[in-house]
């Protein structure tokens, strides 16, 4: 059963769910003492698409995850960690809006998304949570959120800015500069997580970002780290997700 609220690790994260394709990436996870589980392939969605994390599942509170029903295996690694493991009733499909159904951002007592795109079994306990439910445009929520402390978020999308810059402190910063092959560029929120409370890793050189010294500066205004995994451009796997 997971120790943290979703995304926010107060002590080191001990495991994480995450694509095994750039296996450089995954050894470098290991190496923090971090266990990988692997995302699932589905071969339904795009190619660039279809080992990402962050569409596949949601960590919603320490006891609860959403999972595709196409995310057998995942679904039965999940188990093992959460006594609510909830399947979501529709299926995924290779167009938006059905590929982002769980492409969203718990944190803290906020759900951010797109409510249009979201399934309707999250809505719908968000709802009867009493979480705030910030809605953006973005269907690709939790790819365009890179999380930075319960109170501060970066992102590229406009959208997300205009829609959260009230409720907490938002970065905007630059599209593009994340490689995501296949197509034309990735997103912040898929190549980072938080390791820790103090520490917000990326899967590659976040100095090599044109926005490097904002980002610094907003990190180290919320007493939080930078640490780069590789010294590469950044890449979009589809997040990096801590669950213990």
């Amino acid at each position: 059963m997971s120790n943290f609220k979703p995304n926010l690790p107060q002590d080191n994260a001990k495991i994480v769910v995450m694509s095994t394709n750039n296996k450089e990436l995954v050894k470098r996870v290991e190496e923090l003492g971090v266990k990988v589980l692997p995302s699932e392939n589905l071969s339904k969605l795009l190619i660039f698409e279809q080992y990402h994390t962050d569409l596949q599942f949601l960590h919603y509170n320490k006891d609860t995850v959403f999972v595709l029903k196409e995310c057998t295996s995942l679904k039965e690694n999940l188990k093992k960690y959460f006594p609510n493991v909830i399947e979501i009733s529709k299926n995924i499909e290779k167009d938006y809006p059905n590929n982002v159904m769980l492409n969203c951002v718990v944190l803290n007592d906020k759900l951010i998304c797109n409510s249009k795109t979201i399934a309707d079994e999250v809505l719908q306990m968000a709802i009867k949570d009493n979480l705030k439910i910030l809605n953006v445009n973005q269907g690709y929520t939790k790819c365009s959120t890179c999380i930075v402390n319960e109170n501060a978020i970066i992102t590229s999308d406009k959208s997300i800015y205009k829609s959260c810059r009230n409720e907490m402190d938002v970065l905007l910063i630059r599209q593009g500069y994340i490689e995501l092959p296949e197509t034309d560029y990735g997103f912040i929120g898929g190549s980072s997580f938080k390791y820790n409370i103090n520490t917000l890793v990326f899967t590659g050189n976040i100095k090599l970002h044109p926005d490097y010294e904002s980002i610094k500066s907003f990190a180290q205004n919320h007493n939080v780290e930078l640490l780069s995994l590789t010294e590469n451009t950044m890449i979009d796997i589809g997040s990096i997700i801590p669950i213990d």
